[in-house]
């Protein structure tokens, strides 16, 4: 008897699942189907979940610094950071503290200007409160002198 105790047939569930899905593929799938089924705005939330922005050139972040962006068509700041030279890191710039965005970074930490949290511009870690979590990190590619990021 298969693992599932006869109910989803004799095969295991990753021999019936298809290979080389891509997460993005997966996402962008799940919103069509989504908003062809009348969820609408759960099917832009999924499709808009796999996007790739290309947010700055790799020459508008020093070495130790960072800048917060807000992507064309993307309603989420963005913080991207340069920790060490060509190493870059993005961030969901807003603080968990109270939800606004961080002001930038410098001497490889970010700042947010409303209470003082600071964050390690590597990490996204928290060395100063009041904010208790770590900046959500995002998916980074550089590309032809532009930093691209996904979300």
């Amino acid at each position: 008897m298969s693992e599932c105790g006869g109910v989803c047939g004799s095969e295991p569930a990753e021999a019936t699942e298809p290979k080389g899905l891509s997460r993005r593929a997966m996402l962008a799938s799940l919103g069509g189907a989504l908003a062809a089924i009348g969820l609408s705005a759960l099917g832009e939330t999924a499709a808009h979940a796999a996007r790739t922005y290309s947010v700055c050139t790799t020459n508008s972040i020093n070495v130790g610094s960072g800048k917060v962006f807000r992507p064309a068509g993307s309603s989420i700041y963005v913080l991207v950071t340069q920790p060490r030279k060509g190493v870059f890191r993005a961030f969901d710039a807003n603080c968990n503290h109270n939800n606004l965005p961080v002001a930038g970074a410098a001497k490889n930490v970010a700042i947010c200007n409303q209470h003082g949290s600071k964050f390690n511009a590597d990490s996204g870690a928290v060395i100063a409160g009041p904010a208790n979590l770590r900046l959500t990190k995002l998916k980074v590619v550089v590309s032809g002198g532009r930093v691209k990021v996904t979300f």
